[in-house]
């Protein structure tokens, strides 16, 4: 019987808390650790690092999770978001735990309702550090992400030999299920999976990953990053949906009059423009904010990762979105040239009439 002899189980929720993070702010609030540059254990490039590191926060322990505590830990970073951690210790003692118990700690972490413990947290905390925060806000949305990461097993176990001796238990593990998956769901669980050496795996699925490793520090910082760009994708996304209705409606609304002594749509430009760029800008600064680039390690994870929740879908609907609020910002302002051009002819007309009807007056 496989036994897991160390390892532990993250539950992270990301949430957007407002436009931007001063961490230098935030270090004279609270004694806050950088997150440690990546490692070159993996021929990592020096280019290769954060552009501004995140900071973690300490914070209250974490209820029991199978007889065991936790411990939970903020995130932050710059772009206004914050990922908050729980974690527990796989093994509670020697004895280890057997691998094929995994789906049922899986599923007992995924039942607990975390979500509401995360949120009542990070709201907490945003009371706290709001000084830091340029615009605070906690937004309404949240993304969850599991990280099941193993170090040592009992036998040990290679890459290879733990994914083909084992695939039911971790298949059912990702899935958060305790009965049995068909071979057409392993298969689609265990689609997407990144080893370097012999003796590491990472397997990433929609919703959680498994990572067997001894150094798995930058593994899990990469796959915490990405949950976090999820959820900046979709803040942004639902963001544009708003803008879009609302300009929309400007556009289906009969123009005011008389435009040439004021514009009724001078705001709603301003505003569209701040909105177009403050989401791109956003946007760029999640995705800059750790460049992975090339057929490299961490790349390939964050890459398979990204096909498994979806991001390339997400980024391009957003793509599409600010797009139209192009289009909107060129229909609104051709509304407007082509209502101020109307206009004027009207007034260039009526001063002619005008200097006609007085001209057979003096005569």
């Amino acid at each position: 019987m496989t036994k897991i002899l160390q390892g532990h189980c993250v539950a992270l929720f990301a949430f957007d808390v407002g436009y931007e993070v001063s961490l230098e702010k935030l270090a004279a609030l609270f004694s806050a650790t950088p997150i440690q540059p990546l490692s070159r254990k993996r021929q990592t490039p020096t280019y290769l690092q954060y552009t501004k590191a995140p900071v973690t926060l300490a914070l209250q322990n974490a209820e029991k999770l199978s007889g065991v505590s936790g411990t939970l830990e903020a995130t932050i970073f710059d772009f206004g978001a914050v990922s908050m951690a729980y974690r527990w210790p796989l093994a509670a003692d020697d004895s280890g735990l057997p691998l094929h118990n995994l789906a049922a700690l899986s599923a007992e972490l995924h039942g607990r309702n975390l979500e509401t413990e995360a949120r009542q947290a990070v709201s907490e905390l945003v009371d706290k550090i709001s000084s830091a925060i340029d615009r605070p806000r906690l937004s309404g949305l949240v993304e969850d992400y599991y990280l099941f990461i193993i170090e040592k097993l009992d036998p040990s176990l290679g890459a290879k030999d733990l994914f083909t001796r084992h695939r039911c238990d971790l298949a059912q593990a990702l899935s958060f299920e305790t009965a049995p998956l068909s071979g057409w769901q392993q298969e689609e669980t265990l689609s997407q999976y990144v080893s370097y050496l012999e003796s590491d795996l990472t397997i990433v699925d929609w919703n959680a990953a498994l990572i067997y490793d001894r150094d798995y520090e930058d593994t899990a910082h990469v796959l915490e990053l990405l949950n976090v760009e999820l959820l900046e994708a979709r803040y942004i996304d639902r963001t544009l949906d708003q803008r879009v209705n609302t300009y929309a409606g400007l556009l289906q609304a009969p123009p005011a009059w008389p435009i040439p002594l004021r514009s009724p749509y001078r705001r709603a430009l301003h505003e569209l423009t701040e909105w177009r760029l403050e989401s791109t800008l956003l946007s760029e600064r999640v995705t800059n904010s750790l460049k992975l680039i090339g057929d490299l390690y961490l790349s390939r994870i964050h890459a398979a990762a990204a096909i498994k929740v979806h991001l390339p879908d997400w980024e391009k609907m957003v793509l599409e979105k600010l797009q139209i609020l192009d289009e909107l910002y060129e229909r609104i302002d051709d509304r407007i040239r082509t209502a101020q051009s109307q206009t004027l002819e009207v007034i260039i007309v009526a001063l002619i009439v005008l200097e006609v009807v007085l001209a057979i007056f003096r005569h």
